[in-house]
């Protein structure tokens, strides 16, 4: 049940937007009762900082273990990927998709982790002392890049975004 609020949440979100984001509307897209978002979340807030947290691991799974391997390009790909396939949840963390959300601090030091993910793998690929800001570079280069292509105002075609993400990427790496 937890997961398919999570999901209904999701649908009614990206199908509606946020102002239709309410627990009556998610809870019918569920199939369940309004208690149910309670139940496991505490209400609508709680069901969003699911989907912030959730997204976060996601995305983690998908790009940290590249990361591991000290494979950049994977790794941007890799992030690329999961954005385009996960827009609406990707847009929580990142595009302020629900404006009266707020993460937690716990939260939000989750989103961190993703990003120290980042810039470890910098500062062992490239070291220097500042492996951070570099890190921040990367990270915000990338998400430029995606946000532009989610919101319909990259490349006009899908390959086209592709190509032109591909050089960022190449380009990124021999700026290490």
């Amino acid at each position: 049940m937890r997961a398919a609020l999570v999901r209904a949440a999701l649908t009614v979100l990206q199908r509606d937007g946020a102002s239709a984001l309410t627990v009556r509307n998610i809870t019918a897209e569920a199939g369940c009762s309004t208690t149910g978002v309670y139940t496991y979340f505490g209400g609508k807030r709680g069901l969003v900082e699911a989907i912030f947290v959730e997204g976060f691991e996601s995305f983690d799974r998908a790009v940290v273990p590249l990361l591991a391997k000290d494979d950049m390009l994977a790794s941007g790909r890799a992030y690329r990927r999961w954005a385009l396939a996960n827009p609406t949840q990707y847009m929580v963390m990142f595009g302020r998709a629900v404006p009266d959300f707020t993460p937690t601090e716990a939260a939000l030091q989750r989103a961190v982790q993703s990003f120290a993910a980042l810039a470890e793998t910098i500062e062992r690929v490239a070291p220097g002392d500042d492996y951070a800001e570099r890190a921040f570079h990367v990270f915000a280069t990338l998400h430029g890049y995606v946000m532009l292509e989610l919101s319909g105002m990259g490349a006009p075609t899908e390959e086209e975004s592709s190509v032109l993400y591909e050089r960022a990427l190449h380009a990124l790496g021999s700026a290490s």
